[in-house]
């Protein structure tokens, strides 16, 4: 899917929830979360535009994954937290393991060539936080150099904020921009801003009944999630 066709899907789903439901999200609005609150993904969610609402069990735990458990995380809590030499960590020996079966890894063609280039930007991209603070990728023009020639590195998903689902909890859920999380989490970044790819249709009622909220009258199922960031859009000033 180019961007292009992206764009449409978003526009299809904001008009179609924009007829079924009472609070429809802007899709293309940020929500700013706490990466250290973040513990689980859903990669397999798909990125058919931002802003679906979707009923169904993509949010239980036996189809989502612990991000302790991928090797862009415990990679770059190894590098930066650890200190040891990429060559040493997890996401270097993911890398490796694709090489010699044949494939490549993220759009590079040699282990050397993603160490040089992918590990290089990660380092980059880590001083860059701990110096200047977390700026969102708009702000920071999505400035890899690789992605100059490597269409993986140029897709783009990643030139978005971090992609997150939202589950029937109001869990969020990390989609895409996981070396970002990561490196944010070892930071201990307050916040940063991400965007919503798909909610479940359970939160979506909460959402839509956050909406009818005035003053202090919170309806039950929005009580226990006042705080989420995902309904400041609706509870902002209603107190």
């Amino acid at each position: 899917m180019d961007l292009d066709t992206f764009r449409l899907y978003t526009e299809w789903h904001d008009h179609v929830n924009r007829r079924l439901y009472d609070a429809p999200a802007d899709p293309w609005s940020l929500v700013s979360v706490d990466p250290t609150g973040i513990e689980r993904c859903v990669p397999g969610i798909g990125l058919y535009g931002l802003g679906r609402v979707e009923g169904g069990a993509w949010d239980r735990p036996t189809n989502t994954g612990s991000l302790t458990d991928l090797p862009a995380h415990e990679g770059v809590r190894q590098r930066f937290e650890a200190g040891r030499d990429w060559e040493d960590t997890r996401l270097v020996e993911w890398a490796r393991e694709r090489f010699e079966d044949g494939d490549s890894a993220r759009g590079y063609e040699s282990l050397d060539a993603f160490v040089e280039q992918r590990c290089s930007y990660l380092d980059d991209l880590f001083e860059r936080i701990r110096e200047e603070g977390y700026r969102p990728n708009a702000d920071a023009e999505h400035d890899n150099p690789a992605a100059r020639h490597n269409p993986y590195e140029d897709a783009y998903a990643h030139k978005f904020e971090p992609l997150v689902a939202v589950g029937r909890s109001g869990e969020f859920l990390w989609v895409e921009g996981f070396h970002r999380l990561a490196i944010a989490t070892v930071l201990d970044v307050d916040s940063v801003p991400v965007q919503v790819v798909c909610r479940h249709r359970e939160w979506q009622h909460v959402r839509d009944e956050a909406a009818a909220t005035t003053g202090e009258n919170h309806p039950p199922a929005v009580i226990p999630h006042r705080d989420n960031p995902d309904l400041t859009d609706l509870l902002d000033g209603a107190d």
